[in-house]
């Protein structure tokens, strides 16, 4: 039975987490564009979508984690694929589905969708190279 690696999960949420900080800086003007808000819409001096945020993160990377370890895919590359596979057959496919309907971008999708490939395959990676501790 495999058990959920933590010590893996949790530097792989942390490493998706930055990466979204910096891939939303960089593209916060199409981002906001594609909601239609302004930056001064959008709350500050709060960090509770931080914090729900990186819930998200850490529940998706615990759910990769025990992917990979399921499917014995425990290394560089069997992590990565497996978390490009997840992102785009899920993340993107769900994301897809809801901006059909609410009528939102390609670009749009671009944007959030290649930060689920991009963040999923790096914390993939990060857990598939992940060396095994007998703790975990």
């Amino acid at each position: 039975m495999f058990i959920v690696r933590h010590l893996a999960a949790l530097p792989a949420a942390v490493a998706f987490w930055i990466l979204g900080v910096a891939w939303y800086s960089m593209l916060a003007t199409p981002w906001l564009a594609g909601i239609g808000k302004t930056a001064d819409q959008i709350p500050q001096g709060t960090p509770l979508p931080y914090v729900i945020g990186f819930g998200a993160i850490l529940a998706m990377c615990y759910t990769l984690s025990w992917l990979i370890g399921r499917l014995g895919m425990r290394s560089l590359a069997g992590g990565a694929t497996l978390g490009a596979i997840v992102a785009l057959g899920f993340c993107g496919a769900v994301l897809a589905l809801d901006y059909g309907f609410e009528g939102r971008t390609v670009k749009l999708w671009l944007i959030n969708a290649g930060y689920a490939f991009i963040g999923l395959t790096l914390a993939g990676g990060i857990i598939g190279i992940w060396p095994k501790i007998k703790a975990e």
